[in-house]
Parts: C-alpha cells; structure tokens; sequence
C-alpha cells in the first residue's frame, strides 16, 4: 500500500486573510478581465516567487458582478505586499480602473457579513 503524505496540524499552516476589494470604474467590465489583471500585476511586482511565497488566490465564488466586489486570499504576512499589487492596477483593457481594497478579515464568511452586506440565519434568533 501507498503511504499518503501526513497533514499539517493547523499551528504550522500558513494563516490566511481574505481582502475584500473593490474595482472603481465606469464600464462593466468581466469578472475574468478582473481576475487577470489582478493576477498579471501581482507577477509583475511580486515576482514569481514572492506571488508563490504569499499564497495569493482569488476567490471566485465570492465576485459580485453588481457591485463589482471580490475576494483575494493570501498569506498573513504578505498582506501589504498584495495590497500594493491591487493598487498598482491601472486599468484593464481600454478601461481606466482603481481598486480599491475595502478591509481584510480572517475567515471568509465574516468578510463576507462586514464587507457584502451579506446575513445568515443565526442573526435572526430572538
């Protein structure tokens, strides 16, 4: 039988944040247009090695096409090196853009509740 690698206990795993942001233009622009501006300027100012070192991700699930908002996961030491990389985004096409980071929490459900406006069920016990 093949051996499986062991887990990492969670006090030796990374920690995580998640940085809700938030993408300031006049046109619509796709949420894979976003995406890949993103990704295309983390590589530029991280490098490949500082974007594999802070463990960037983009949560895709959580991308709000109204209100244009997202997530980005990352390492919780490379925080502001990530931020700076979203605030080098200059525009994505033809489109001049900002992004603008709203705040950064630890797990995505409660950026979701600070940030999206978004409830759950047990806010509604009495």
């Amino acid at each position: 039988m093949i051996d499986r690698p062991q887990m990492l206990s969670p006090t030796l795993r990374e920690r995580r944040r998640y940085m809700a942001f938030q993408v300031l233009c006049k046109a619509d622009i796709p949420a894979s247009d976003i995406a890949g501006a993103i990704w295309h300027s983390i590589l530029n100012f991280l490098g490949e090695l500082g974007t594999a070192q802070s463990e960037v991700w983009l949560v895709k699930s959580v991308y709000d096409e109204k209100n244009k908002m997202g997530l980005v996961r990352c390492g919780h030491t490379a925080v502001e090196h990530v931020r700076a990389a979203l605030a080098l985004v200059g525009r994505i096409g033809d489109v001049p853009v900002t992004i603008k980071v709203i705040g950064i929490s630890g797990t995505i459900s409660a950026a979701r509740k600070k940030y999206f406006g978004e409830t759950d069920l047990k806010s509604y016990e009495a």
